[in-house]
């Protein structure tokens, strides 16, 4: 089948064929009874959701410098790469996958962005929801149970693996945060009819998946870390010129 004037051969709709055809029209018929939402969520559908998470990601790492936390410094950093491979590893899986566009199986089918020419299966704004909120995710799971606000705990054998300074609320906060802006994406993503429920699940899947893979490479962060913590570049890990006493539950 077609797919924007080029001779590819593609896959109309992938596993779970039926869920994903019928909640995509489904939605696609709620799209079309609330048009009073279309221009934000054409939007956030596009840039904003994004740029918001990129905003929320950019201030948790701002939250671990203001602490001067450099371990989760390191991960966020590993969150950010990873999120780059998650999007160039999505590639290489939607050209495997090769299912067309949802608005090419059905040209009636509202749309409210601007049709691409690539495939649908992994979003790509999935891919990159999923990487940022694992991103903050990872800094937070690695506190010490007691540090943990909300009165939430985590096992003992992830407790063990790492002593770190703690948790704080806010970090906690930006990534429930995070997390709602991430999902309410993937519902804008099919809300403008730019793909299917199941590409939009596999991408925040990969994104998250493939960032905790990066993560894994923590322990060389670390050591980089404490050679670049001697030198001026110190300063993009951590707040300089600051006493370490009181600072570790700041913020």
């Amino acid at each position: 089948m077609p797919v924007a004037g080029a001779t590819l051969v593609v896959v109309k709709v992938l596993w779970p064929e039926g869920l994903n055809t019928g909640y995509y029209l489904d939605l696609n018929s709620f799209s079309r009874h609330t048009a009073w939402a279309h221009g934000f969520m054409h939007d956030y559908a596009l840039w904003l959701g994004l740029t918001l998470l990129t905003a929320v990601y950019v201030l948790g790492y701002a939250v671990v410098w203001w602490r001067r936390d450099t371990r989760a410094a390191v991960l966020m950093f590993l969150g950010g790469a990873g999120s780059l491979v998650a999007l160039g590893l999505n590639q290489l899986v939607g050209h495997a996958a090769q299912e067309a566009r949802p608005y090419d199986t059905f040209p009636h089918a509202l749309v409210l962005v601007a049709k691409a020419n690539d495939y649908a299966f992994p979003s790509d704004h999935a891919v990159v929801a999923g990487a940022l909120v694992m991103s903050l995710g990872l800094v937070v799971r690695r506190a010490k149970p007691e540090s943990w606000p909300y009165g939430v705990r985590t096992s003992r054998r992830a407790a063990s693996v790492e002593r770190p300074r703690g948790v704080t609320r806010a970090m906690l906060t930006l990534v429930v945060v995070s997390a709602v802006l991430g999902l309410f994406l993937c519902f804008a993503r099919v809300y403008v009819g730019a793909h299917y429920p199941g590409d939009v699940v596999a991408g925040l899947l990969l994104g998250m998946v493939v960032v905790s893979v990066v993560s894994a490479a923590r322990p060389l962060g670390y050591s980089v870390a404490g050679v670049v913590e001697r030198t001026p570049l110190a300063v993009l890990l951590r707040r300089p010129h600051a006493s370490d006493d009181g600072l570790e539950n700041a913020a």
